[in-house]
């Protein structure tokens, strides 16, 4: 049963950052944003309350093969505490404006958040210069304590 809801809400997320990417100009709170390296391999860290990944990727241009990809490596340390964390990849043009969107971590809702490696192949759109990454977290209801009295 557990996992019919996280497909379930896998397929929520996936379908909301799909009207996202095809909205006119979406706007996308980024935390970091990053140059797309395309001569080297690239190695960042994005880091905030909520989490920290040390990432590596490294570009190969799809030239008449196919299109261009990233291979995004990552090593993910959640904060203790998160029921829900959703961490996303964006590829962004020269002006910011999101042109493509990749979900990079989504174990599911209240199923916490641990370590974790990530790896994809992630396809890079005609025109993207730029990295940024978003995220959505929730801490687990706290529960209060007894009562003194």
């Amino acid at each position: 049963m557990k996992s019919f809801f996280r497909l379930t809400w896998v397929a929520l997320m996936v379908s909301g950052l799909g009207m996202l990417s095809s909205c006119a100009g979406p706007t996308v709170a980024l935390e970091q944003q990053a140059p797309l390296a395309k001569t080297q391999p690239y190695e960042g860290t994005q880091q905030n309350m909520d989490y920290q990944l040390a990432y590596r990727y490294v570009f190969s241009s799809g030239g008449s093969s196919g299109p261009d990809q990233i291979e995004f490596t990552g090593n993910l340390t959640p904060r203790r505490g998160l029921a829900t964390l959703a961490i996303r990849l964006h590829l962004l043009d020269a002006s910011g404006q999101v042109l493509a969107t990749q979900v990079l971590y989504a174990p599911g809702a209240n199923q916490g958040a641990g370590r974790s490696t990530i790896n994809r192949k992630i396809e890079v759109p005609p025109g993207a210069v730029k990295i940024g990454f978003s995220h959505f977290a929730k801490d687990y209801a706290t529960r209060p304590g007894p009562r003194r009295r």
